[in-house]
């Protein structure tokens, strides 16, 4: 009423036509639509809020001018690669970058487990790709289960591998709760139990290799004892797990079972990070996804929880696949990546010492330009970023872009019929994730065997 009131004593000679305050309204309206474009990204709640921009469809692309001198590193390919192969690119001079866990990819035939760990961020979330490049080398070297799962999960029910349901546990991680002074551990999930806690998991039909439990290992710490109830295959025990001030485990036989219910005491000082689901001599992948996760959160997590980690797992190969979260479309300055991600892989080396590293490029990424998707001109600068870093280091580098098809081979893969990626045009679905895990596989396995004839 008061609205109405003021715009007529603002224009006496039309108070009875009410369609110039209409179009006054209108030019307002249309005004500040168009000034949102200048406004900055903002966080509501922990999540991005993308800027609003009414001529995006019609304007042309803005090309970022990068700030950083990156030196231009040639792709170390070999001559033997195939054509229409996307080979790893191995920058240690003299030996395989990955000559360490090929090595012992041969002592599995004398009863031994071989571990990968593969940090990542939402793109292998829920076990896209990571699901279908462990069962592949599973088919081919032995060894069943999905390795470690943490405790609680926001993505337990999208992930196909293996299915959980949970209830009475404080879930925390080191993106979203770094402010919690938790001793997190390097794959940076941790549950507290409460009162009335359970976790059920659940195998699945994903492949033969998931179809049941035979025997598991739980991964906490805890200011005083833990009593564990377990129940599987109709049959309940309980277990006491001494007190622990770094990550411990505790390994469990359940013989074969499809299903396996774990109950914990409650404890505001017991930290649970994760069961592990294995069985037999093999090879197994450790799938440590941590949404929002640009590889930064790798170091806040304590020295002495890799080192006690490692001890446990004794990892030969640490995959990494970030960068995701580290570019957009306007990125100009790539010198604070190049400088964490040295120093992350400089603590690989020092904590992980018979672990190689493999080093995964970004995918394909897409945005919207006159009206239609297509590469962002910044994808490519950080490919040669993550080149320059894993030679810099001397570790082996994928390069998922080129495996991918290349330029707009995101927008194809949106496209594809049945679709094998997410329409943010960012991250595969698991159709293209089992794609680009078979390319992964076949160039692992290329120098493998051209390792094995040396």
């Amino acid at each position: 009423m008061f609205f109405n009131i003021s715009l007529i004593s603002l224009f006496p000679l039309v108070k009875k036509d009410h369609t110039f305050y209409v179009a006054i309204l209108c030019l307002f309206f249309l005004f500040g639509l168009i000034s949102l474009r200048w406004l900055p990204p903002i966080k509501i709640c922990g999540y991005k809020v993308k800027t609003v921009d009414m001529f995006s469809d019609i304007e042309k692309e803005k090309k970022p001018l990068s700030t950083t001198a990156i030196p231009k590193v040639k792709p170390k390919v070999e001559i033997s690669c195939p054509k229409g192969q996307t080979c790893i690119e191995d920058y240690k001079e003299n030996i395989s970058a990955l000559s360490n866990f090929f090595k012992s990819l041969q002592d599995i035939k004398v009863g031994k487990k071989v571990r990968i760990a593969f940090f990542g961020d939402s793109f292998i979330e829920g076990d896209v790709m990571c699901g279908d490049f462990r069962d592949l080398l599973q088919e081919k070297f032995g060894g069943e289960g999905v390795g470690i799962v943490p405790m609680t999960s926001a993505v337990s029910q999208f992930r196909q591998t293996i299915k959980e349901d949970y209830k009475g546990f404080k879930s925390y991680d080191l993106v979203h709760n770094a402010k919690e002074k938790l001793p997190y551990p390097p794959f940076g999930y941790c549950s507290i139990p409460g009162e009335n806690n359970y976790a059920n998991f659940y195998s699945t039909k994903f492949s033969l290799r998931t179809q049941k439990f035979s025997e598991i290992r739980i991964l906490y710490q805890s200011n005083k004892e833990i009593n564990v109830n377990i129940n599987a295959n109709n049959f309940t025990q309980n277990i006491l797990l001494p007190q622990a001030y770094n990550i411990q485990t505790q390994k469990i036989e359940l013989g074969s079972t499809e299903k396996v219910k774990l109950s914990f005491s409650p404890n505001a000082g017991t930290y649970l990070y994760g069961i592990s689901f294995e069985g037999g001599q093999g090879i197994y992948v450790d799938n440590f996804s941590l949404r929002g996760n640009s590889g930064t959160a790798l170091l806040t997590s304590k020295k002495e929880m890799h080192q006690a980690l490692n001890q446990i797992q004794d990892y030969s190969l640490v995959i990494l696949q970030y960068g995701i979260n580290a570019m957009n479309a306007e990125t100009t300055n790539w010198d604070w990546y190049i400088r964490i991600m040295n120093k992350v892989i400089q603590e690989i080396k020092e904590l992980y010492p018979q672990s190689d590293i493999l080093l995964l490029g970004i995918p394909d990424r897409s945005h919207k330009v006159n009206g239609e998707y297509k590469t962002m001109t910044t994808v490519t600068k950080m490919i040669e970023v993550q080149r320059t870093i894993a030679a810099e280091n001397k570790i082996a580098f994928w390069n998922v872009y080129q495996a991918m098809g290349g330029e707009n081979s995101m927008v194809e893969f949106v496209k594809a019929k049945p679709s094998k990626a997410n329409l943010d045009y960012t991250h595969l679905n698991f159709l293209g994730g089992k794609e680009v895990a078979n390319l992964l596989y076949k160039s692992l396995i290329f120098d493998y065997e051209k390792h094995k004839t040396q």
